[in-house]
């Protein structure tokens, strides 16, 4: 039986996930292990060879689950532990010959998510083009007539369901405002601030909703169109991501959709654990040559 390893937090935040990944894998034919950082750095070795490349050992197909490990002492020393040893086990993940899930890369923690929510919503307007709205910046408050008409109705043409303005005046009661300074999101600044301002037209009536991306696999708790499947599924494998969560604003009016967050890292939030862990352990099931149906 093949040993997969789970890089998590199996026993704090993510023991939910792991309570239904151990079964899941069971029916799948798989043996699963759970490690922190820590205990895998502890237990493999990386060796690079003279003029070949690197050697990991032992080289076991893994989950790439976590971000770091949940206990750490709050002290300089204690944050300077955990950076190294999570370096180690990204490192690991990072030149494991055998499948890892969410394998991380040189530009990210997992796949090629960028670190910053907004970089990733933007990064996906090449695969979805309609779902994101377009962002301006300005150095001072009310910006430039044009512009803020232009931002109101380059939304209103991407289906964010906002309505079309008129000049900045107008536009800002229709534009959701990041106040630089505030660190303040709403819908136009504060009148003392300074700015500067990243502005967008505000959508309409809309419902948040979660998709769940599992390689070619894709799981909604609420009634969504085929056609959101399908982008949250290139959403995700723009970043190159195995497992990702893909949160949307639905229209309540017309159901257009506005992409609002991508996130590669599973906290066991919502109903769908049990499908999630069984769409994973397909996942690599498929890959290690063993059953490829999700167990039902």
């Amino acid at each position: 039986m093949a040993r997969v390893v789970a890089v998590a937090d199996h026993a704090g935040r993510q023991a939910s996930l792991a309570a239904r990944l151990a079964p899941a894998f069971s029916a799948a034919g798989l043996g699963l292990e759970f490690r922190t950082h820590r205990e895998l750095a502890a237990e493999v070795s990386v060796e690079q060879p003279p003029g070949q490349p690197p050697v990991v050992t032992p080289d076991r197909p893994l989950l790439w689950l976590s971000p770091g490990d949940a206990a750490c002492a709050d002290t300089p020393d204690g944050r300077f532990l955990a950076a190294e040893t999570l370096a180690a086990a990204r490192s690991i993940a990072f030149l494991t010959r055998s499948p890892v899930l969410n394998r991380p890369s040189a530009v990210s923690m997992c796949g090629t998510l960028p670190p910053g929510s907004a970089r990733a919503v933007r990064g996906a307007r090449h695969v979805d083009p309609g779902a994101v709205r377009a962002e301006r910046f300005a150095g001072a408050w009310p910006p430039d007539a044009r512009a803020g008409a232009a931002a109101v109705a380059a939304g209103a043409a991407a289906g964010a369901g906002a309505a079309a303005g008129a000049g900045a005046a107008a536009g800002a009661g229709e534009l959701e405002v990041y106040d630089y300074a505030t660190s303040r999101s709403s819908y136009g600044p504060a009148s003392s601030s300074a700015g500067p301002f990243r502005y967008r037209a505000a959508g309409g009536p809309a419902r948040l909703v979660k998709i769940r991306a599992i390689g070619d696999r894709a799981i909604a708790t609420t009634d969504v169109t085929s056609a959101t499947l399908d982008a949250s599924r290139r959403v995700a494998a723009r970043y190159q991501l195995d497992l990702a969560t893909v949160w949307w604003l639905i229209g309540t009016d017309d159901g257009s959709r506005t992409l609002a967050r991508v996130d590669c890292w599973e906290w066991d939030a919502g109903g769908d654990v049990t499908d999630v862990a069984e769409a994973i352990a397909a996942w690599m099931a498929e890959r290690l040559g063993g059953p490829a149906e999700v167990c039902r």
